[in-house]
């Protein structure tokens, strides 16, 4: 009744303010971008995690709530092969924000490289690899590509190996061929695991509303240091481990595919 008209009255000016915010964010960085590039890749890096950070904080008027965990395991100066789950876009945005001392570039689906201010203008101009999924080969060679940049300029790669978000929480397992593909490329780099939390239940709805008050969680795990990728076996056992690990700080919810389920 009243209620659930108030609430749901408060979810979609929540959904409003929100996705003004974002994409006030997003069309404002597109532009600071574009100037920033012209300055050099650090220049635009910056402008990347001001993006970044303006795209989280729209979140707030959402009741959105960030907790960060972990990156004391980050040493500085050292540039990691980050492993992540896949809850929504926001994933990037606060790889960008919490981790920007790594300056981070994505293995990312090539979709997302035009069309969306801002994020298209990153990942098309800004280093990122953009893959087609429906060509392995094409895919493979610019997840190589980025890698060697990564290990020779220096700055870290974020991969989601699920390959698609999950809407329900629960993880789905790995790919093997992009992992190995990056590894094989940047010899060296240590593999820096991390969980993103919350992202699913957050769009739940997509954005027909997004859900109020949720905790976007963001846990660095300990860097690891991968095996020689040329060893199907043991590369098998560490992709597991990794997925283990990363699981290890989704809540029950998560695993168990019931973070989209509604709790009123």
């Amino acid at each position: 009744g009243t209620v659930n008209l108030r609430e749901t009255t408060l979810d979609w000016a929540a959904t409003a303010a929100s996705v003004g915010g974002v994409f006030g964010a997003l069309f404002t960085y597109d532009v600071v971008q574009r100037v920033a590039i012209r300055f050099g890749d650090h220049a635009h890096q910056r402008a990347v995690t001001g993006m970044a950070r303006a795209i989280n904080r729209a979140t707030w008027f959402a009741g959105t709530r960030h907790r960060v965990e972990g990156k004391e395991h980050v040493q500085p100066g050292r540039a990691y092969i980050i492993v992540a789950n896949h809850q929504s876009l926001l994933d990037i945005s606060m790889a960008s924000d919490f981790l920007e001392l790594l300056e981070p570039r994505y293995v990312s689906k090539r979709e997302l490289a035009r069309g969306i201010p801002g994020v298209s203008f990153n990942l098309s101009r800004g280093g990122s690899a953009c893959i087609d999924r429906k060509n392995p080969e094409q895919a493979i060679t610019a997840i190589e590509d980025l890698g060697r940049r990564a290990q020779r300029e220096g700055f870290s790669v974020v991969i989601f190996p699920e390959g698609t978000r999950s809407k329900t929480g629960a993880m789905r397992p790995f790919r093997e061929a992009g992992l190995r593909a990056l590894i094989r490329s940047a010899p060296g780099m240590e593999v820096l695991p991390v969980t993103s939390v919350g992202g699913s239940r957050l769009f739940r709805h997509n954005l027909k509303p997004i859900t109020r008050n949720v905790e976007l969680g963001f846990i660095v795990h300990p860097p690891v240091v991968p095996p020689d990728p040329t060893d199907a076996e043991a590369f098998t056992a560490f992709v597991h481990r990794l997925e283990a690990t990363i699981a290890s700080a989704l809540p029950r919810r998560d695993s168990e595919g019931r973070a989209a389920e509604d709790e009123r």
